[in-house]
């Protein structure tokens, strides 16, 4: 939880140090106000649900591997899996979400 918990701690961070160094760096008004801070919510929004599905699927995978396999070694490969997989499906449908609002 502690590593997740980074993770989106940094993510959040960059996003951030983006969202004002366009500020600084865009003053001829290219990008109006509205649309950057969509851009920067949807960002954190984002950021903020792969890291809540990485907990959730790690959660999910290491109950199954604990279930298939002998509880140490099954519940330490599906922590891992779900881990892996759970942003990858969340941001698979988030892109396919956030193309059908275009």
């Amino acid at each position: 939880m502690l590593g997740i918990a980074a993770s989106w701690i940094v993510q959040v961070g960059v996003r951030i140090f983006q969202f004002f160094a366009t500020k600084s760096r865009n003053e001829d008004g290219s990008i109006n106000k509205a649309e950057r801070n969509r851009i920067f919510k949807q960002n954190v929004f984002l950021a903020t649900l792969r890291c809540n599905a990485s907990l959730i699927f790690a959660s999910i995978g290491g109950g199954i591997g604990a279930t298939l396999i002998r509880p140490s070694i099954g519940q330490w490969i599906g922590c891992a899996v779900g881990d892996l997989t759970g942003p990858v499906i969340v941001a698979v449908f988030a892109n396919r979400v956030l193309q059908w609002d275009l």
